[in-house]
């Protein structure tokens, strides 16, 4: 994707957890020189062009603001699908997007913010507050066993082109052979790039995301990089899945959600 065409999308409700993402999203933006696709989801499409009319006054001040480009878009349909949707038509870059604790039905099934990102191939950055840095200098980066790992590290390579971050990987207190294998190839592809880092062992032998996070706000970490799993069944939601823990974490540090790609699965030196 060159420069030119990089987009970012933001889907926006008019509340102020989705001002907070759109926030982030003018920072990033203006660091990788991106523009933003202001997108609203309407539930019939009678209502579009009265919509269209008010989401374009606020991407207009917003980019007169911040001079940035904005573009709104209105559709109808369903959220989580019109988002995915979306971010596949306009080649996003990433998607930046409010996230809250789940309520109701959803503290037992899928919560709105895993259902849009499920299957998607373009990763997430959910918040729950406003900024608090203009830059994602310390990153915690969580390694187990999964060979999916390797997407992270992607992103972590591609951000670091912009922000000159420190990687905080956070291991297990296991031996286990591809817990080791996985951090030793971690450690070697950010050493090949420059990129500074150091290596933090749990307490615990799997991989506890309230361990995770609470050292990510020991440091002040400014984001959390975490793979959402392949497959999320009833029974793993009940029984609390890791990535919902992170993304409603209770210090409202920002999460970037990555989902396994099948094409990069196979790479040598990944268990």
């Amino acid at each position: 994707m060159s420069t030119q065409s990089r987009k970012i999308l933001v889907p926006f409700d008019y509340t102020e957890l989705s001002n907070n993402a759109l926030n982030y999203a003018v920072l990033i933006a203006k660091t990788v020189e991106a523009n933003l696709v202001l997108l609203h989801v309407i539930k019939d499409i009678k209502d579009e062009a009265e919509e269209l009319k008010k989401l374009q006054v606020v991407a207009d001040t917003t980019s007169q603001k911040y001079g940035i480009t904005i573009e709104p878009k209105i559709r109808a349909g369903v959220i989580h699908n019109i988002i995915k949707l979306m971010a596949i038509n306009i080649d996003a870059f990433m998607v930046i997007m409010k996230t809250q604790p789940p309520r109701g039905k959803e503290k037992f099934l899928r919560s709105r913010s895993i259902r849009v990102m499920m299957g998607s191939k373009i990763p997430f950055l959910v918040v729950q507050e406003p900024p608090k840095r203009l830059a994602f200098r310390k990153v915690v980066f969580p390694i187990d066993f999964r060979k999916e790992n390797k997407e992270k590290l992607i992103w972590v390579n591609i951000l670091s082109k912009f922000y000159t971050s420190k990687i905080f990987f956070f291991k297990p207190g296991t031996k286990e052979y591809r817990v080791k294998a996985n951090l030793d190839f971690s450690r070697r592809f950010l050493e090949g790039k420059n990129i500074d880092y150091e290596i933090i062992s749990g307490k615990n032998n799997i991989a506890n995301a309230s361990e995770i996070i609470e050292f990510a706000h020991e440091i002040d970490a400014q984001l959390i990089i975490i793979m959402l799993s392949r497959k999320i069944s009833f029974f793993s939601n009940l029984f609390k899945l890791d990535e919902q823990s992170f993304i409603s974490n209770k210090y409202k540090i920002p999460v970037m959600c990555i989902n396994p790609r099948a094409e990069v699965h196979k790479y040598e030196g990944w268990y």
